[in-house]
């Protein structure tokens, strides 16, 4: 298979997941930010539930990583996505409070910024292809 044509794999999958979870993390969201949660600790634990979906298939279904999971490779997913939390909850943040966009439409802007931060650093640099 064509490296080019792989990489369209591994995109496509990964914003099949992503859009998994995205789904979960709005949802999530949502329904804590309807009862109530202040936000930005709704979207810590709306975002962690769509992180840990993601870590799952991503490593077996995307980027179908063999064999035991090496303690390094989950320390970087999860410094990645601390990173993507911090990023987006000063987005949310920002679109939110400064130009009055509605927390839903703030998340769904949010969520597009998430995704390209997630497939960069996961594709390149959690599960970066091994050298052959």
């Amino acid at each position: 298979m064509k490296v080019a044509n792989k990489e369209s794999i591994h995109y496509l999958k990964f914003c099949i997941v992503g859009g998994l979870n995205t789904a979960i993390d709005f949802f999530i969201f949502s329904f804590l930010s309807y009862l109530g949660v202040y936000y930005i600790i709704a979207q810590c634990i709306s975002y962690g539930c769509g992180v840990l979906n993601s870590y799952l298939l991503n490593r077996i279904w995307t980027f179908q990583q063999q064999g035991k999971r090496k303690r390094h490779e989950f320390l970087k997913f999860t410094v990645l996505n601390i990173f993507t939390l911090i990023v987006t909850s000063f987005l949310l943040t920002v679109f939110h409070y400064k130009f009055n966009i509605s927390l839903p439409y703030s998340k769904i802007l949010v969520s597009v910024v998430s995704v390209g931060l997630n497939y960069i650093g996961t594709r390149f640099w959690v599960f970066k292809p091994l050298k052959r």
